[in-house]
């Protein structure tokens, strides 16, 4: 017989069980495919624990932004087999391996409460917006077009200006999976947009850009490019431009996040996030 009482174990994520922790999200409905758990462990690292059968019974997972940041996500517990304490020792194995680094995260309601007596504070928050895109709010901007290989320094350094990290891993995943615009200014890069495959449809994000009407403009060419199918966008906004955007073009408020830190947070520039990667990847 099983021994219910005893601990368990906790080992380093591998490919071979992308398909248990795929099931993880599925029992607790999270979207995620199991592409998209993919993509995550190929740009960060990850933890499984295991039952004494050897049984995934839960995940947590962490992507370094550089020496000074990074983010934690995916903490997973199943639900039949919580209120062992799994989620803090998972959460303790991260921030060892995460060494001094701020750490961010999104947390749910119920996560809420772990993260704060772990030592995070409330940030911020996301608005959650899906549903099936509409054009017609979408607007035209001579300045945005496809991203090329020359932008990529571009990218890159305005990505780090504004998330305060070292995100270029993240960014050429997403380039090999998604597509970008910009939004050129004086010759210079002034915003961009990914758009790729996630979930029940497409996610719009990140948004980089210096104020709202560009991340509007930006975002345009992806809604045009699915209108009519399922669309994500994850916003730093709670209103604005980019808020109104999203609700113009038919997605929905489903849900409101808080975004949490631990220790001090990175310098950035006057470029913002205004659409994140996904809620676990920031």
């Amino acid at each position: 017989m099983t021994n219910e009482t005893s601990a368990p174990a906790i080992r380093p994520m591998t490919g071979a069980d992308l398909e248990a922790v795929h099931g993880l999200s599925v029992e607790v409905r999270w979207p995620h495919r199991a592409d998209d758990w993919r993509l995550m462990l190929e740009i960060g690292h990850g933890l499984v624990a295991c039952d004494e059968a050897g049984e995934v019974m839960g995940s947590a997972m962490w992507w370094p932004f550089g020496d000074g940041l990074a983010t934690i996500g995916m903490v997973i517990v199943s639900p039949q087999r919580q209120a062992k304490g799994t989620g803090r020792r998972l959460m303790r194995e991260l921030f060892a391996a995460a060494g001094g680094r701020t750490l961010r995260l999104t947390a749910t309601q119920a996560g809420r409460r772990l993260y704060e007596s772990e030592g995070f504070r409330v940030t911020g928050g996301l608005v959650q917006y899906h549903g099936t895109a509409d054009a017609a709010a979408a607007v035209e901007d001579a300045r945005v077009r496809p991203a090329t290989e020359a932008d990529w320094p571009g990218i890159v350094a305005l990505d780090r200006e504004a998330s305060g990290g070292d995100r270029g891993r993240m960014l050429d995943a997403l380039r090999r999976v998604g597509d970008i615009a910009v939004l050129e200014e004086g010759g210079r890069i002034a915003g961009f947009a990914v758009c790729r495959a996630f979930g029940r449809g497409h996610l719009v994000g990140p948004i980089v850009a210096a104020d709202g009407a560009a991340a509007v403009a930006l975002a345009s060419p992806h809604v045009r490019a699915h209108a009519g199918t399922f669309l994500r966008l994850d916003t730093t906004e709670r209103d604005g431009p980019l808020a109104a955007f999203a609700q113009a073009c038919g997605l929905a408020n489903v849900d409101e996040p808080v975004t949490m830190t631990r220790g001090p947070a990175p310098e950035t520039g006057p470029a913002r996030i205004y659409a994140v990667t996904s809620q676990a990847l920031g």
